[in-house]
């Protein structure tokens, strides 16, 4: 049985059913769509495509079984990270500005907090090891839901292979 790879038509349905995406902020035939999935295939580690998800039907859940890889899930997920850094706007429409002006997008974060104190409080987190070694993509992906989720399965295949350096 071959493993599925990610496709447009899936990531499209992944923009409709995950992202809810309406397709008069973003028509299926925007060219946006497949630079975005170009760019994530480009990116993320290939070696995720060896590890199969089962399906979601209780009764065929079998690991010989299954619709699709985290590589794909993560492929869709930097995808995703990627349209909402840099997909434009249609006309008279501000989805995309709205969501970036939400999310802080254009806003320039150099690290990953460690510590934070006023005189009342204090606060303090432990940053991992990997955070140590971000780069300056990984922290932007920080930034949205999908880029979070691509981290956290980009980092499953372990240490610094899920960046180039």
């Amino acid at each position: 049985m071959t493993t599925p790879q990610p496709t447009l038509a899936g990531f499209q349905a992944f923009i409709t059913n995950v992202m809810k995406i309406k397709p008069a902020d973003l028509p299926t035939s925007s060219p946006w769509i497949g630079i975005a999935l170009a760019n994530a295939m480009a990116i993320v580690n290939p070696s995720l495509a060896c590890v199969g998800i089962p399906t979601a039907d209780a009764a065929d859940v079998s690991l010989g079984t299954t619709w699709g890889t985290l590589y794909t899930e993560a492929v869709y997920n930097l995808a995703a990270d990627n349209l909402i850094n840099y997909a434009p706007d249609q006309p008279g429409r501000s989805y995309f500005k709205r969501l970036r002006k939400q999310l802080n997008i254009n806003g320039f974060v150099s690290g990953v907090v460690q510590s934070s104190s006023d005189e009342s409080t204090s606060v303090g987190l432990v940053v991992q090891d990997a955070a140590r070694a971000f780069t300056l993509a990984n922290l932007q992906n920080l930034k949205t839901t999908y880029g979070r989720a691509y981290l956290a399965l980009a980092q499953s295949t372990g240490p610094n292979v899920y960046g180039m350096s």
